[in-house]
């Protein structure tokens, strides 16, 4: 019991640890991480580059909304699939009380 107390410590912290180097970059260094990709010393993007990265980011965010929009439907209509069964069964399972089978 000790020992897996110990366990669940050490796990816990070193995913904290490992999490905290996963910080995503932030808004501020966001035309520092283009210029730095794209090899060109100092250099600068143009408002219009900025504009389409933007668009591009909010492109990408609206699809992981709609992917995850998708799975909640599906998770859904399985468990309104799985309750409606639950529900006939139990159902079954009154009317053979009453006959007594």
């Amino acid at each position: 019991m000790k020992n897996s107390k110990l366990l669940f410590l050490v796990a816990t912290f070193s995913t904290v640890a490992l999490l905290q180097g996963c910080t995503p970059k932030t808004a501020g260094v966001d035309s520092a991480y283009l210029n730095k990709n794209r090899g060109a010393a100092g250099a600068q993007i143009s408002r219009e580059e900025a504009e389409q990265y933007s668009r591009q980011q909010g492109l990408t965010a609206d699809e992981i909304r709609l992917e995850n929009m998708k799975r909640h439907q599906t998770t859904d209509a399985i468990q309104e699939g799985a309750s409606a069964t639950r529900s006939a069964v139990d159902a079954i399972q009154s009317v053979k009380g009453l006959f007594g089978w």
